[in-house]
């Protein structure tokens, strides 16, 4: 890469990295040079590789959580609203590799962060679960309680072991959660 990217391109770039390597095994001067750029264009953004790590994910994070409501703002059937919804969180996991789940996991300021992130993306949930039973498209549950479910399983999801132990990706895991809650929303 060039030394010359704009601080957007170096952003994405080092966004990209992230995903893909996490962060905890690789050193800034490792970064600095893959990403073809000085020390201190990466100290420019943060002041050390942990905060770095952090505000790069956070941009990231939220990103995902406006691009989750713009594609739940159309006039289509809740259903396929609360898909989109989630189908932004589950391309997000499609991008991080293991290393990053594992980096997220295994830091405790990664995991707040990604808790605060599922935190908000289950409200939005809630909000589209509450309108559905409001217009009687969805069994009566309450809507917390859905919520506090689903921020149960992506926990659960995510963990190391449990990808390990049921031979699935995160990005698949939130793929089976999504259509579960979907569905089993649904009046019969």
């Amino acid at each position: 890469m060039s030394s010359r990217l704009s601080d957007e391109e170096l952003s994405q770039a080092l966004e990209q990295l992230f995903l893909a390597r996490g962060f905890r095994n690789l050193s800034l001067k490792e970064m600095a040079s893959e990403l073809g750029c000085s020390y201190r264009r990466l100290y420019a953004i943060a002041p050390s590789k942990e905060a770095l790590f952090l505000t790069i994910i956070a941009r990231f994070f939220s990103r995902v959580k406006k691009e989750g409501w713009r594609r739940a703002a159309t006039d289509s059937p809740l259903t396929d609203r609360i898909r989109d919804y989630l189908r932004v969180g589950i391309e997000a996991a499609l991008r991080a590799g293991p290393e990053f789940n594992e980096d997220i996991a295994g830091f405790e300021a990664g995991r707040i962060l990604f808790d605060e992130f599922q935190a908000e993306r289950i409200d939005g949930l809630k909000a589209l679960v509450d309108e559905g039973i409001s217009d009687g498209q969805f069994d009566g549950f309450h809507s917390q309680l859905v919520a506090e479910v689903m921020i149960q399983a992506v926990r659960r999801i995510r963990s190391p072991e449990f990808l390990a132990r049921s031979g699935l990706t995160f990005a698949d895991g939130l793929s089976e959660l999504s259509r579960l809650i979907r569905f089993g929303l649904l009046k019969r």
